[in-house]
């Protein structure tokens, strides 16, 4: 069963001005907005100014090659150059080389459009019953390629080498690779798509849906634009004269809304009525003609131009005009503004050019309409070599195309050394500023014309501020660091490691530096016990007095007593004493004549420096009477050694009296 959607009639290159008043159909067949048929007369509805029929002008029939039934597509391929020609009703496509058949080849079921890739050299077949395309090689099929349901138009896109083919039923493209005969994408379209025709200009690839009375832009595998054209778009083609697209509106037999509407980029830029029903179109580059076939009036309108929009636009200074980056980063951006000069808005491309290998550029807002301001940002890889190009910004769009340039500098990454702080550790008092450091940022790749490094500390201390000079600074270069604190909190020898970052070119580098912070030198005073613990009137009782440094605290503190509470307590105390170690002793000896207590402060003096021990209490007590002495000692110690003393007497009397009485060597005499 032969598929019934319209046919469409490709002519690429070679053009057969052969348009007799009763074509051989393969059956008349009904417009969709009425019943008439198509093969009833119509009136020849032509360009107003260029309506020709042809052999108008003197053309003239040369030759008559019989061929296939019924023949449709026509395409000439430049390689060869062979015409070849489908014959939907053979299934069979006829190659002629001049006005000789010189092969038929045998493809899928109802052979219809082609298209010629010139980068490969292959001839592809849409064949609208098989569902397939056909690849032809000459005068052979090297492939077959399953697409969608009723193919219908086909295009070759020379700027990406794919083969564009328009499935009148599934509503989409199929998208071949020409490399590998294989489809890589299908794109969803408007409903019974069937002309394709692309753009050298811009790269597009145009797809007439039938269906749904518009155009549907392609740009690569992405329907980009949608745009409305007349009723019953078929059948398109490109002016690389004036980079238009010509689409043929095979419109309303009954409401004469047969027209080619013109397209520049993805706007309708003019209509142009022709006969009725036009369903074919080709632009012949030799005269700069457009052909229309106008399928019910049995005529061909010839367009010998359209004359251009009145459109133009100017382009600005690149701002900035000139670019520096790092390779393997992205560069800042440049604005450039398309303004428009004169006519209407028409959409507008901007590419750029003479990029070094490894350099791309990247665009906003594009495409855009006039007026209307683009951006341009580049990346480099890695390997890309440093220096300066001059890089063209192109904008192309209705006709018209400017230029401007932009000045683009690649450099090596960035790149420094830092030395190591010297001194490497400081010291600050609360309240006070540290000595400083030195630091010195040596460049070792890349350019610092344009590039600073900026000097930052972390982590601080609370209170802590770190003082830099000549931040930033242009390596290679050198910059101090010192360090203030404020008064608070209290903080003495505690010791923090302190990261000294230098930041640029996109790159951190980072060197350790050592931060004491003191409280200030100062010196507190104590007072020791007192000794005795309680003293006699008119006796001395002590106190040791201690100055003890903090800080590093050297020098002499003065010494001096404050008047006694109650008066009558006489002290004295060395004026000074001096450091040199710590803590440093001086003797308090105070008495009194009076019994009482007594209260008594040291004040140590250095400088501004003041300090007071705290209150040092003298119990003086009253003297008592001497005791009763005998023999220069105490009366009882005296009165014992007289009574031992007296014993002693005693006892040697009696021994000596007995010694007396005794006869030497005998018994004592008798009693008488």
């Amino acid at each position: 069963m032969r598929s019934s959607f319209p046919r469409i009639v490709a002519v690429a290159g070679l053009l057969v001005l052969v348009v007799l008043s009763s074509l051989a159909w393969a059956g008349p067949r009904e417009i969709s907005s009425g019943g008439a048929k198509i093969g009833e007369n119509q009136s020849t509805e032509g360009f107003a100014a260029s309506a020709l029929t042809v052999d108008s002008g003197g053309g003239t029939v040369v030759a008559t090659i019989p061929v296939g039934g019924n023949p449709a597509g026509v395409a000439y391929n430049s390689g060869n150059g062979y015409v070849y020609v489908t014959n939907p009703f053979s299934d069979i496509v006829s190659v002629i080389n001049g006005t000789t058949v010189v092969a038929t080849v045998p493809v899928g079921g109802e052979p219809n459009a082609l298209a010629y890739d010139s980068e490969n050299g292959y001839v592809y077949v849409t064949n609208s019953d098989s569902q397939t395309v056909s690849v032809i090689s000459g005068t052979v099929v090297v492939a077959t390629v399953p697409v969608g349901d009723g193919p219908s138009g086909v295009a070759y896109d020379s700027g990406n080498g794919y083969v564009y083919v328009s499935n009148y039923f599934s509503s989409n493209v199929s998208v071949i690779d020409g490399t590998t005969n294989t489809v890589v994408a299908t794109v969803p379209v408007g409903y019974l798509p069937r002309g394709v025709a692309y753009d050298s200009e811009n790269m597009y690839v145009y797809v007439a849906d039938y269906g749904s009375n518009n155009v549907s832009v392609i740009d690569g595998t992405t329907v980009g634009a949608t745009v409305p054209v007349g009723t019953l778009p078929g059948a398109l083609a490109y002016d690389g004269g004036n980079g238009f697209v010509y689409v043929a509106n095979f419109g309303s037999y009954y409401y004469s809304s047969s027209n080619v509407s013109v397209i520049s980029g993805t706007v309708v830029v003019a209509t142009v009525p022709v006969g009725n029903c036009p369903d074919g179109v080709a632009y012949d580059s030799g005269n700069g003609y457009l052909y229309v076939s106008n399928y019910c009036s049995g005529t061909v309108s010839v367009i010998s131009a359209v004359e251009q929009p009145s459109f133009d636009f100017s382009l600005s200074s690149p701002s900035p005009g000139s670019i520096s980056f790092v390779r393997g980063d992205t560069s800042p951006s440049s604005s450039i503004t398309a303004t428009l000069t004169t006519g209407s808005a028409v959409p507008v491309t901007i590419t750029a050019s003479d990029l070094p290998d490894g350099v791309t550029a990247y665009f906003t807002n594009n495409p855009c309409s006039p007026t209307c301001t683009v951006s341009v940002s580049f990346t480099a890889t890695e390997s890309v070599p440093t220096g300066t190009v001059t890089v063209s910004i192109n904008v192309t769009g209705g006709g018209r195309s400017h230029s401007v340039s932009l000045q683009l500098t690649v450099t090596a990454a960035f790149g420094l050394f830092l030395s190591t702080p010297s001194p490497s550790s400081l010291i600050v008092v609360q309240g006070g500023t540290s000595p400083s450091s030195s630091i010195t940022a040596t460049l070792v790749d890349g350019a610092a014309t344009s590039t600073d490094v900026t000097f930052t500390a972390s982590p601080l201390p609370t209170g802590i501020t770190a003082i830099f000079t000549n931040n930033p600074c242009s390596p290679t270069c050198t910059v101090t660091v010192g360090f203030s604190a404020t008064p608070s909190p209290i903080m003495d020898n505690v010791t923090t490691s302190i990261s000294i970052v230098a930041a640029g070119g996109g790159s951190y580098y980072s060197v350790a530096i050592s931060l004491m912070v003191r409280a200030p030198s100062d010196f507190s005073m104590s007072a020791g016990a007192l000794s005795p613990d309680q003293i006699s009137a008119g006796s001395q009782g002590t106190s040791t007095i201690m100055a003890t440094a903090l800080s590093g605290f050297t020098g002499t503190v003065g010494l001096s007593v404050s008047a006694s509470s109650p008066s009558g307590l006489t002290c004295t105390l060395p004026s000074s004493v001096s450091f040199g170690s710590s803590p440093q002793a001086a003797t308090l000896s105070c008495g009194a004549t009076a019994a009482g207590d007594y209260a008594v402060t040291v004040t140590g003096t250095s400088g501004s420096l003041t300090h007071t021990t705290s209150s040092i209490l003298f119990h003086v007590v009253a003297a008592s009477s001497p005791p009763p002495s005998f023999l220069g000692l105490p009366a009882p110690e005296g009165y014992a050694l007289l009574a031992g003393i007296s014993i002693a007497v005693v006892a040697i009397g009696v021994v000596l009296t007995l010694r007396r009485v005794r006869p030497k060597g005998g018994s004592p005499p008798r009693p008488s």
